[in-house]
């Protein structure tokens, strides 16, 4: 498979003119990937409702967010964002009976398209890997891909896509659960081991290696007892799975080890957030916690809604409302680091034309790794106009 040519090669030299003799040189992205992993350079978002809306990139890097709207505008169908990882992004086109799956990248504006696994039901869940590069100086990029599929009433079957071997097969354990998957039904990678929320109280383990899978039951219920306020999400840092919950005005972010036993890492009162970063209106959203209006469903009022490298993203919305079909509304997303101790305003919904909030959020690498691999052969290639980097995790148009 030939994923194209390596990021380096284009504009970004421009930005790095110091740099240029460095990255020229055809080992540097490989010792570079092998010292360290790419660094989160943004967040990717989407109407999970609306799919054929665009998908949406805002990066972090400046000292104003900017929103890309033409990140995916290549992809030849409408698709709905599943995973990514080091610096591609796996979707499947949108609709009930979605059957293709893309794995683009967006600095090369290049992506492949290969059929979701023959005979099987409709896919409850993907999760993606790319390793580019990383473990071995003499070893090509590849990625794995992993279909979670409901088989009767109590039993998920897994489907594994390899790019070194070029085809699916299917994996002769599965896993018995009776719940569905969240409707998110993202997987996140961690520690070599995926992971799906289920609606319940339990996710979903399946390490790729060894075709094991498991049922993890959460540190907290994900279902509260009475009618308070639970949200949670999952994400990944430092190779480990992370458990992010807002309960009971608090914020709670809870580390499963690699023995699948959970640790407490914070326990953050909200209030006590908002004292500290006054620009966190926590009193006023929670002055206002509308669900429905005017027969439109909204979001809980506050949300995790992606987390990734100590990084979490909170939405917080501060007003809504909808008269004749007009929307008024302000909901702000922050971007929080309870290791850190810093957070900011990232964005607003207003500014992305997704005032709704019913949010499809994935966090986004940039990586400097070359995207050449020999294994190829079952995937059809598209290609776009190109996109280029000024910056690192900055999109836009040539």
């Amino acid at each position: 498979m030939e994923f194209g040519p390596s990021i380096i090669d284009g504009p970004i030299k421009c930005v790095f003119k110091r740099w240029q003799d460095i990255i020229s040189d055809t080992s540097f992205p490989r010792l570079q990937c092998q010292s360290s992993k790419p660094l989160l350079s943004g967040f990717l978002f989407q109407d999970m409702f609306d799919e054929s809306n665009q998908v949406k990139y805002v990066p972090f890097s400046n000292d104003e967010a900017i929103v890309q709207n033409s990140v995916l505008d290549f992809v030849p169908e409408h698709v709905r964002l599943f995973a990514s990882s080091n610096g591609l992004i796996c979707c499947l086109n949108f609709g009930v009976d979605g059957n293709v799956v893309f794995i683009c990248n967006p600095i090369e504006r290049k992506c492949f398209q290969l059929e979701v696994p023959k005979g099987s039901d409709i896919i409850e869940g993907l999760a993606f890997v790319f390793d580019p590069f990383c473990n071995s100086m003499d070893k090509s990029p590849s990625f794995k891909l992993v279909s979670i599929t409901r088989k009767g009433d109590f039993e998920f079957s897994f489907h594994i896509y390899s790019s070194e071997i070029g085809e699916w097969r299917n994996s002769e354990k599965n896993c018995y659960c009776d719940l569905d998957l969240s409707c998110n039904d993202r997987g996140v990678f961690a520690g070599g081991i995926f992971y799906w929320m289920t609606q319940g109280n339990i996710i979903i383990a399946f390490d790729v290696e060894k075709e094991q899978s498991q049922c993890i039951t959460l540190p907290v219920p994900r279902i509260p007892p009475n009618e308070e306020i639970c949200e949670v999400c999952i994400g990944e840092s430092e190779d480990s799975l992370h458990y992010i919950v807002i309960a009971g005005a608090a914020l709670q972010v809870w580390v499963l080890s690699c023995d699948h036993k959970w640790a407490l890492k914070h326990f953050i009162s909200l209030a006590a957030m908002e004292g500290e970063y006054p620009y966190f209106f926590y009193s006023e959203g929670k002055r206002a916690p509308v669900k429905d209006v005017g027969g439109l469903f909204l979001p809980t009022w506050i949300e995790p809604i992606a987390f990734k490298d100590g990084f979490l993203l909170v939405k917080l919305r501060l007003h809504f409302s909808y008269k004749e079909g007009n929307v008024s509304a302000s909901t702000l997303i922050y971007m929080y680091n309870p290791d850190a101790g810093t957070m900011e305003v990232l964005i607003s919904l207003e500014e992305m034309g997704l005032p709704v909030g019913c949010l499809r959020t994935l966090p986004y690498c940039m990586s400097l790794a070359p995207m050449q691999s020999t294994c190829v052969s079952k995937i059809h290639f598209n290609d776009g106009e190109g996109i280029s980097s000024d910056g690192i995790g900055n999109f836009s148009n040539n």
